[in-house]
């Protein structure tokens, strides 16, 4: 495989699909570093961030799950819907192409290619390491772009409304003699986007690593819609936001940012109706639910790769993260 003569890769999309098959014909999801020139940067429920050497500067995000050609065509235009109705909202993306690989003898995948971005203005290096202006500036961005997506969203005539995944880890931060810049969205792999009670996103890809024998139950729970249901709430999007501080390992910075985020809740009570302020308790509370919530679903997929690979000797198609610290 040869780069074309003056083209960078990043722009080529022939070059970078190319590179993808490739990678995904020699890809073992449960050890994926097995292939040399790969490196996990990090994981998500259903995807994992690659950088590959092939494809330098890229950050290669792998989204699994996808039943066919169809579904994958599905999920390709629903992100590239969600990226431009989350920009016309007012709320910045980092530049994402979205490439569908269909490599022979497997399942069909979607790479999410983005630019790989200055750790100094990643939100979670923020969080951790900043001061505290500049943190509760971050904090501040946020709640100024969550506050313009509610608003577009009351204004939409087409009857969907959007949510973004709020965390601070989710998005980069230019930096500016002022502080923190305006925030650009790189977690856009889970567009959230519904009409009324209906999600957009087809829910299966999502049950797609549980064992079989468990969807039906997790399907009558509704658990997955109940899990994305609070992305759509302002408090619980503020208390997630918060949450992130816990899995940052900064619990300490938690009272502050909660000042910032009741001072939002109570400046927009007209609009979000009546909103309780949040305090580090509740923050304590919201993170050990979801935490616990997320590290059930982990397991069971652990399982199902085991009784796929070790039992059953097939092929399982989603990376995996190791221990995590929650």
């Amino acid at each position: 495989m040869t780069k074309p003569n003056g083209a960078a890769c990043a722009d080529d999309t022939e070059y970078c699909t190319a590179v993808l098959e490739d990678f995904e014909r020699g890809l073992d999801p449960a050890n994926p570093t097995a292939r040399s020139g790969v490196q996990v940067l990090g994981y998500g429920e259903v995807s994992a961030a690659l950088a590959l050497e092939a494809l330098p500067g890229q950050v290669c995000k792998r989204m699994a799950g996808l039943r066919d050609r169809d579904a994958t065509e599905r999920y390709q235009s629903l992100v590239d819907h969600y990226i431009r109705a989350l920009r016309a909202s007012g709320v910045a993306v980092v530049d994402t192409r979205v490439v569908a690989v269909h490599a022979a003898g497997r399942r069909p995948v979607v790479y999410l290619l983005q630019p790989r971005l200055a750790a100094g203005g990643l939100g979670n290096t923020l969080l951790r390491e900043a001061d505290d202006a500049t943190m509760l500036g971050c904090v501040d961005r946020v709640l100024v772009a969550l506050f313009d997506l509610w608003d577009a969203n009351r204004r939409r005539s087409d009857g969907l409304e959007l949510a973004v995944d709020a965390q601070l880890s989710n998005w980069h931060f230019p930096s500016t003699e002022a502080g923190p810049g305006t925030p650009a969205l790189f977690d856009v792999g889970t567009p959230y986007v519904r009409r009324g009670a209906s999600y957009q996103i087809d829910l299966e890809i999502f049950l797609a690593a549980v064992p079989p024998l468990l969807r039906a139950y997790y399907r009558r729970a509704r658990a997955v819609e109940e899990y994305l249901d609070h992305y759509f709430d302002p408090r619980s999007v503020a208390l997630d936001l918060l949450g992130n501080f816990h899995k940052e390992g900064r619990p300490d910075r938690v009272a502050k940012a909660a000042d910032r985020v009741n001072a939002w809740l109570a400046a927009h009570a007209a609009e979000f109706g009546h909103r309780r302020p949040v305090d580090a308790g509740d923050v304590a509370r919201f993170y050990a639910h979801d935490a616990a919530q997320l590290e059930l679903f982990l397991k069971v997929r652990r399982l199902d790769r085991f009784i796929r690979t070790r039992l059953l000797r097939t092929r399982y198609d989603f990376v995996l993260p190791g221990a995590i610290r929650r």
